[in-house]
C-alpha cells in the first residue's frame, strides 16, 4: 500500500481515538445511575481505538506488524527491564525523597496492600491489552512504516495517548481525585501530555527492540498497579514541596529523566542491532 493510503488510515485511527472517549461520555449521559469508573461510556472510551486498529488490519488483511508474538528469545533481558524499571524507579525516588523529609506515607499495611495489588494485576493486564494494542500493535508500527523520523513518532503516540485520556480525567475520574478545577485542567493540557509523551519514547522503543507488545503491556500494568496505585489513586505516599516536583514517580522530573534516557539508549541499542543485521 502507499504512503499516502497508510498515512489516510492512520489519520481515520487519530480521529477515532481521540473521539472514542467523548462517544463514550455521550452514552452515559443517556445511561445514567451506572456504577463509578464502570460505565459503558468508559468501556467505549478504552476499546474503540483498540477496535478500530484490529478493524483497520482485518479490511487490510494486514497483520505483520501487530506485535502479538511474545518474542521471548534474545528478548528476555528487554522483559526483566520491562518488570522491574517502575517498582526500581519507584523505590528509588521514595526513598530519596523520604530520607531528604519530601515524602511521606499515610497508615498502610504492607499485608493489606499487597493482596490488593495482586488481586488488581488480572484485571489491569486485560485492560492494557486494550490499551497497549492500540498504541504498540498499531499507531507505533504504521507510523514507523510510513518512515517518519523516530522523534515524530515519539511526539505523535505521546499527544494521541495523552489526549485520548482528556475525557477520562474531565469526566471519568470522581471529583475527589483532584484538589481543584484548576488542577483537573493542568494535569489534562499540560502535566498528562508531558509525561505520556515522554512515556511513550520508552513504550515505543520496548515494542520496537523486542518486535512485541507483550513488555510494554506488562510494564504498563506494573505501572499501574504499583506507583499509580499508591501515589495517585490511594495516595499511600505522597510526596510534599519539591518532592513532587522531583521525585514523585509518576510525573517527578528525576523519574521522567530517567525513563527518558533509558527509552533513548533502547533506541540506540535497537539502531546498532539493525544496522548490523543490515551489514551481515
Amino acid at each position: 500500500m502507499s504512503k499516502r493510503k497508510e498515512q489516510i488510515f492512520i489519520i481515520v485511527f487519530v480521529i477515532v481515538t481521540l473521539l472514542s472517549g467523548w462517544i463514550g461520555l455521550f452514552i452515559d449521559m443517556i445511561l445514567p445511575d451506572q456504577p463509578d469508573e464502570q460505565t459503558l461510556g468508559m468501556g467505549i472510551w478504552l476499546i474503540l481505538p483498540f477496535l478500530c486498529g484490529i478493524a483497520i488490519r482485518v479490511f487490510r488483511k494486514d497483520w505483520r506488524d501487530i506485535g502479538v508474538k511474545p518474542n521471548l528469545k534474545d528478548n528476555i533481558k528487554w522483559y526483566g527491564l520491562a518488570i522491574v524499571i517502575f517498582p526500581a524507579l519507584t523505590l528509588l525516588s521514595t526513598l530519596i525523597a523520604w530520607l531528604f523529609g519530601l515524602a511521606r506515607f499515610s497508615h498502610f499495611s504492607v499485608q493489606s496492600i499487597g493482596p490488593v495489588i495482586v488481586s488488581m494485576f488480572i484485571a489491569l493486564f486485560i485492560k492494557n491489552i486494550f490499551e497497549d494494542f492500540a498504541w504498540q500493535g498499531y499507531l507505533t508500527p504504521k507510523l514507523a512504516s510510513i518512515r517518519i523520523s523516530d522523534f515524530k513518532l515519539y511526539l505523535i503516540v505521546g499527544l494521541v495517548w495523552a489526549f485520548w485520556h482528556a475525557p477520562y480525567y474531565l469526566y471519568f475520574l470522581p471529583e475527589s481525585f483532584y484538589s481543584s478545577t484548576s488542577a483537573r485542567l493542568i494535569d489534562v493540557f499540560i502535566t498528562s501530555p508531558v509525561v505520556i509523551t515522554i512515556w511513550a519514547v520508552l513504550f515505543v522503543e520496548m515494542t520496537r527492540i523486542t518486535g512485541s507488545v507483550w513488555p510494554a503491556v506488562i510494564m504498563h500494568t506494573i505501572e499501574d498497579a504499583i506507583p499509580n496505585y499508591l501515589v495517585f489513586e490511594e495516595k499511600i505516599i505522597v510526596f510534599n514541596g519539591l518532592g513532587e516536583i522531583l521525585f514523585n514517580p509518576l510525573r517527578g522530573i528525576l523519574p521522567l529523566a530517567t525513563f527518558l534516557v533509558i527509552g533513548l539508549w533502547l533506541r540506540k541499542k535497537r539502531v546498532e542491532r539493525d544496522q548490523q543485521q543490515y551489514i551481515n
